[in-house]
């Protein structure tokens, strides 16, 4: 389990642990206050154990292909030592406490302990009935990638599947021939097991994963990495699980959807929910056709997506082949203010909490241009390899609207490729408050 899995586990747990100990007090004492000395030190010393053992035990290393049976075992394990280590309070220091008050404590918090951890079981296997399968190829041929491969093969429930080895002389792979294997097997995950890797050489395979939409991990490397690779235990690997890519780590990836779902309801709830019926009275009244807008644009790894904007023009037929220019004669009035003012962006918040867009990331094209830019212009698919946000590092830069030269969508694919190789959460942050600040000053290009 990833840390933040863990971390999740174990405030559960202590809260699931403090409201016994709360229950047992109300039931014998008819009161929920904790006022007395022994009970507060009862309370305290409670939490601190549990925590301790926590760290010295690790219980919570339950791998996907354990059963209920010994999930169950493993914590019934757990929570009798922590019996034990809280009844040693009674008899080594002394203090008041009775049978029935321990015992109403684990009354409580043993059935509601296994209860929540058979949910979460449940909710998993749920979840992961069919795991998609992954194809990998591993980079490097020593005792680390024949343990990835053994873990893979004992573990078929992680859905790995193994398409061969390539060795590397002098510190450097083939690319090229790794790039034709990769497209010719559907290979999804490129694990790099080498001792040591020239940066060069590392830039390239991660460019490569990049513009394949292929993941990249480095088992073990020399100390010489990109800024944007993030360390993650692998407890089968006698090394570090790095992905070159910060959005690759599953942490990394359930931090940006949480602010996705938090900052998209509060803007639905708090903006949308009266300003929609007025715009959609006022679009209807300036002209005729729908509300909203609904166009296919490329998605994360160049999956279509129906993209949702208020309608600023006049049903067209040349609205998913050409992009909107100064003086636009299809844009209506009600259209021109709500583009300069960007609020024909606001009904992609709905994308964002239904998990085909998010808050921040590379803007998402109309299938046309990403087919013809995608031939004109080198590293442009790894723009794919996240999902498009509402805004980007390049829109908050300037970098928005029509794109008259070739120029202009270079710059924008640049600071895509930055954003995601560079990813973090207070990047995200500096964006959101940059855009803010072009929003007030506005943008020429805003049409």
């Amino acid at each position: 389990m990833s840390g933040l899995v863990r971390t999740v586990f174990i405030i559960g747990d202590l809260i699931l642990l403090n409201v016994s100990i709360l229950l047992s007090y109300k039931f014998k004492n008819d009161t929920w206050a904790i006022t007395t000395s022994d009970a507060i030190y009862l309370l305290v010393f409670s939490n601190l154990s549990w925590i301790y053992l926590n760290l010295v035990s690790s219980p919570y290393q339950v791998s996907k292909g354990w059963r209920m049976s010994r999930l169950i075992k493993s914590q019934l394990a757990f929570l009798f030592v922590h019996l034990l280590v809280v009844a040693s309070l009674v008899f080594f220091f002394k203090r008041n406490y009775t049978f029935l008050q321990l015992a109403l404590i684990y009354l409580f918090f043993v059935p509601s302990f296994f209860a929540w951890k058979i949910m979460i079981f449940y909710f998993r296997n749920v979840f992961t009935q069919q795991v998609p399968i992954k194809n990998y190829i591993l980079l490097g041929r020593n005792p680390i990638s024949n343990e990835i491969r053994k873990n893979y093969l004992l573990h078929p429930e992680l859905g790995y599947s193994f398409k061969g080895y390539f060795e590397f002389e002098g510190n450097d792979f083939e690319i090229d021939r790794i790039g034709f294997f990769c497209a010719e097997r559907e290979v999804h995950e490129i694990q790099i097991c080498a001792p040591e890797l020239k940066q060069q050489t590392l830039r390239s395979l991660v460019n490569f994963g990049l513009d394949s939409l292929i993941k990249v991990k480095i088992i073990a490397i020399s100390n010489a990495r990109p800024q944007s690779i993030q360390y993650d235990n692998q407890d089968f690997a006698e090394g570090r699980n790095i992905s070159a890519i910060p959005l690759d780590e599953p942490v990394n990836q359930f931090l940006k959807r949480i602010f996705d779902i938090l900052f998209a309801s509060i803007f639905l709830l708090s903006i949308m929910s009266w300003l929609l019926p007025i715009l959609a009275i006022i679009i209807k009244i300036d002209s005729r056709g729908p509300v909203f807008f609904r166009q296919l644009r490329s998605g994360k790894r160049n999956t279509p997506f129906h993209c949702l904007k208020f309608r600023t023009m006049k049903v067209n037929q040349d609205a998913d082949q050409k992009q909107a220019t100064k003086d636009d004669p299809r844009i209506t009035k009600l259209g021109n203010f709500l583009r300069k003012t960007s609020l024909d962006e606001f009904p992609q918040f709905i994308n964002v909490f239904m998990g085909s867009m998010s808050v921040v990331g590379p803007r998402p094209h109309m299938l046309k241009h990403t087919e013809e830019y995608g031939k004109l212009i080198d590293k442009f698919m790894g723009r794919h390899y996240v999902k498009p946000g509402i805004t980007g590092l390049a829109q908050c830069l300037g970098y928005r609207g029509e794109t008259k030269t070739l120029t202009d969508m270079e710059n924008r694919i640049r600071m895509d490729r930055y954003y995601i190789e560079n990813w973090s959460f207070f990047f995200d942050m500096k964006i959101i408050f940059l855009t803010v600040v072009s929003l007030l000053r506005g943008s020429d290009k805003a049409y």
